[in-house]
């Protein structure tokens, strides 16, 4: 925190735009002082938590409430003045977009940072080798066992486990398959991305799909405890591929979009006046807030970066 502080504070006067009516209200909020609502999908918790705390440390005045749930409900949130900004995956799509157009109300839409989809196993298991093609086939159904994907693996079936039936990490893959419906995907819902983690620990047929930033921050006690227990597997697209051609979710195979299951945070603004979501927009996409981001493992999409190349051998 100490390098943070001595950071220059970002001039939070920058990003304004027109919305629907105007208000003088001496009681608005600003954008460094006030009491907002973060919407955020659940996979994001360990850096949108790091973000908020690092921002009202620095601006006394202020107080982001983060609420963490799936992507579909914080966009929801947000579309519904419940939360000023919502922390996701993608960009809305037409009818969301309608809903603005119809209240004649702008927003804008922040590239934050990229992670990665993770694939953790139980540390029982020894491969931690998956092909792109091996995780489609199991989200479809054309192989079930860890012997259809292993040379030599068990006859037991793997379980796929995602933090919610409406997880923007099942979504993700969803899209990158052209999987239209979720019916007959055999899946497994937990209910958060920790509770993934908790489930693979204790099952050995278990394949795990969470957000990377859960695994991949050295200096969070919880993030080392998470990774110590689990395996993280390493992923390629090639169809022959060597050991060299797999990869895991850190920092400089995401930077150089080497991990094939790479995608982006967005931070979506609705706010009707120049305040306090404008302002931890900004931070989170100043130096202080991409500093953050980069120390939680993900890729800074404001800021140049200089990382080095780190695989973690399990």
């Amino acid at each position: 925190m100490e390098v943070l502080k001595k950071i220059s504070i970002l001039s939070i006067a920058g990003i304004m735009f027109s919305c629907g009516g105007n208000n003088n209200s001496k009681d608005l909020d600003t954008p460094a002082k006030g009491d907002i609502i973060v919407a955020v999908d659940e996979s994001f918790k360990p850096i949108i938590d790091a973000e908020k705390t690092a921002f009202m440390e620095m601006y006394k005045y202020t107080k982001i409430n983060a609420v963490y749930k799936p992507e579909n409900e914080a966009i929801a949130d947000m579309l519904n003045d419940k939360a000023r900004i919502a922390v996701v995956t993608r960009e809305l799509n037409e009818k969301e977009k309608k809903i603005f157009t119809d209240q004649q109300i702008s927003y804008r839409s922040y590239r934050i940072a990229a992670d990665g989809i993770a694939l953790i196993t139980n540390k029982s298991n020894q491969d931690t080798l998956i092909s792109v093609n091996d995780l489609e086939a199991l989200m479809k159904g054309t192989k079930k066992k860890w012997s259809d994907i292993v040379q030599g693996g068990s006859g037991e079936d793997v379980v796929l486990v995602f933090d919610n039936i409406n997880s923007s990490n099942l979504t993700f893959l969803m899209n990158k398959f052209g999987i239209s419906t979720k019916a007959k995907i055999p899946i497994y819902a937990a209910k958060s991305n920790q509770e993934v983690i908790e489930y693979v620990k204790t099952h050995s047929n278990a394949i795990g799909v969470i957000g990377n930033n859960w695994v991949s921050d050295g200096d969070d006690p919880a993030s080392l405890g998470f990774i110590r227990s689990i395996n993280v597997m390493s992923v390629t697209e090639a169809k022959n591929p060597r050991k060299e051609d797999y990869y895991q979710p850190f920092g400089y195979n995401l930077a150089l979009k080497k991990y094939p299951l790479r995608r982006e945070i967005r931070g979506i603004l609705k706010e009707a006046h120049m305040g306090l979501g404008t302002g931890f927009i900004n931070y989170m996409c100043g130096d202080a807030g991409q500093l953050i981001a980069l120390k939680g493992g993900l890729i800074p999409l404001t800021r140049p970066i200089n990382i080095r190349p780190v695989q973690i051998n399990n």
